[in-house]
């Protein structure tokens, strides 16, 4: 058995696969693949062209965008993902994202290299959590557990929406079900931005929509960098129309320093880190490694994006009622 592996994972993870196969590390040896893990790679039929071997591909975390699925079928090529076992990790930077944006962090050390004591008081008053509205476009496993932590840690109201949230499952997390989504911009203080990146979603926090935005309030995204119209996202800032925004996530994966939100003071910004922590990378590691192992192995893989028999999503970012996934 062959993986090729040309990222970095937890080590216990590739140490597991390094016991039951050859790892392969250049794209020089990829037609030699009998299965590849990636983190952030691109995999679509070009790359697939290159490893006719190929039997699995595994997902490290959930969102499978950076997968040419239509191609995986049609060449019958099993998809694994290693869903939930991130949430944590990326809910914490949320709330992280989250106080560095209202508390006005990444800008204190600056004033403190500056020894600038009076623009300590003057530039650096925030605001608190507590009291406010933390609204959640999406509802999956990260979404779920931020709520969670904002309401319980930090006594926030939360509410959630996609087209498919039944009031049930809302209320399960804790969350009032918005009715639409222009409900929930206008009444959140902070929004959390939790959906996959499709056809649908693309763009979705676009000029209009950051104008129903309440005056003030906070934009995070730790989901995929092209929900947002950075453009837009830009002006309503640099204006005021909006107090801040944090982004994990870019349209471009390194944007560079150039790059204009990275020119405002009221925007936090961190590379793509949400899940790397010891623990998330553990689990989802592991779980990817297992799979792998699994499907060349024969058996049933334990988290499969699609069923390659009968070419049904068990995704759940396929939902058949909801066109922004979970």
């Amino acid at each position: 058995m062959k993986v090729f592996l040309c990222e970095t994972i937890h080590e216990e993870a590739r140490a597991l696969l390094e016991q039951n196969a050859e790892i392969l590390d250049r794209w020089e040896q990829a037609g030699e693949a009998d299965a590849l893990l990636s983190r952030a790679l691109t995999i679509g039929r070009t790359e697939m062209e290159r490893m006719p071997k190929l039997k699995v591909i595994a997902i490290h975390g959930t969102g499978t965008d950076g997968v040419d699925l239509a191609e995986a079928k049609k060449r019958g090529i099993q998809v694994v993902y290693a869903p939930h076992m991130n949430a944590n990790a990326v809910a914490e930077l949320n709330v992280g994202l989250a106080l560095a944006v209202c508390r006005r962090i990444v800008q204190a050390r600056t004033i403190i290299e500056e020894e600038a004591q009076d623009k300590a008081q003057a530039e650096l008053r925030g605001c608190e959590l507590r009291g406010k509205t933390a609204g959640f476009i999406g509802l999956g496993a990260i979404a779920a557990r931020t709520a969670e932590i904002l309401r319980l840690g930090f006594g926030m109201r939360t509410l959630a929406y996609t087209p498919s949230l039944t009031k049930e499952r809302a209320e399960g997390c804790g969350c009032r079900r918005a009715e639409q989504l222009e409900t929930l911009l206008e009444e959140s203080d902070f929004v959390f931005l939790g959906v996959p990146l499709n056809d649908s979603s693309r763009g979705m926090i676009d000029r209009r929509r950051l104008a129903m935005m309440k005056p003030g309030a906070v934009l995070i995204n730790t989901a995929r960098g092209p929900l947002v119209d950075e453009t837009a996202l830009y002006e309503a800032l640099h204006s005021g129309a909006l107090g801040g925004a944090a982004a994990d996530v870019f349209c471009e994966a390194f944007p560079g320093k150039e790059h204009p939100l990275l020119t405002l003071s009221n925007f936090v910004a961190t590379p793509h880190i949400g899940a790397n922590t010891q623990e998330a990378l553990f689990k989802v590691g592991m779980s990817c490694a297992e799979q792998i192992l699994d499907v060349l192995s024969g058996k049933e893989p334990a988290y499969p994006v699609f069923n390659t028999a009968s070419g049904d999503f068990s995704h759940p970012y396929y939902s058949k009622t909801g066109k922004f996934g979970i």
